[in-house]
């Protein structure tokens, strides 16, 4: 199927205009990172597969959020100054690591795909298989935040885990419940 010429210029258009935002958002990084170095003590960094990672992650007040296989704006982490929340925490969660991974956060928070696409995340190289795909680590705190607005607060996402649960349970009963029947 050929394009028509008006097809054709609305392409062009719109490439030139995707690589002047991305111009403009590369110059915006480049003084942020300069102004920040000269001001502040610069987090030790690397970069993998072409993606920069924070080797402090962890203690670090920005992430990097990666969409579409282009690294996108910082990713502010505290919106109070910097200081930590005091947010009640669940028992599983004490001791916890700051990250969380894809997996472990759609089955313990109850979020759906959609959700999880917009949370920002670091890529860090899979420790099983250096071959694989990168593993996306998810801050843990803004994962618990947008969990808890969706369902309600704490009580509510706690409702929802055993729901969840109760309906996993249904489920297995049903496919199970003629394994010793004799035919």
């Amino acid at each position: 199927m050929a394009l028509t010429e008006e097809q054709q210029e609305n392409i062009r258009k719109n490439r030139e205009r995707a690589l002047e935002i991305r111009r403009k958002r590369e110059e915006e990084r480049r003084r942020a990172v300069e102004g920040s170095v000269s001001t502040s003590n610069a987090e030790p960094s690397c970069s993998v597969g072409g993606t920069h990672l924070l080797e402090k992650a962890e203690t670090s007040d920005h992430k990097r959020r990666k969409v579409n296989g282009d690294t996108d704006d910082f990713v502010g982490g505290n919106e109070d100054g910097g200081e930590k929340d005091d947010i009640e925490l669940e028992d599983f969660e004490i001791g916890a690591s700051t990250f969380v991974t894809k997996r472990e956060a759609m089955q313990t928070y109850c979020l759906p795909e959609g959700t999880m696409a917009v949370c920002s995340f670091v890529e860090k190289e899979n420790p099983r298989q250096k071959g694989w795909s990168s593993m996306k680590l998810y801050d843990r705190a803004e994962i618990r935040r947008r969990a808890r607005d969706r369902h309600g607060g704490i009580e509510g996402l706690a409702a929802e885990r055993k729901r969840r649960a109760e309906k996993r349970l249904r489920n297995d009963l049903e496919t199970t419940k003629d394994i010793f029947k004799r035919n």
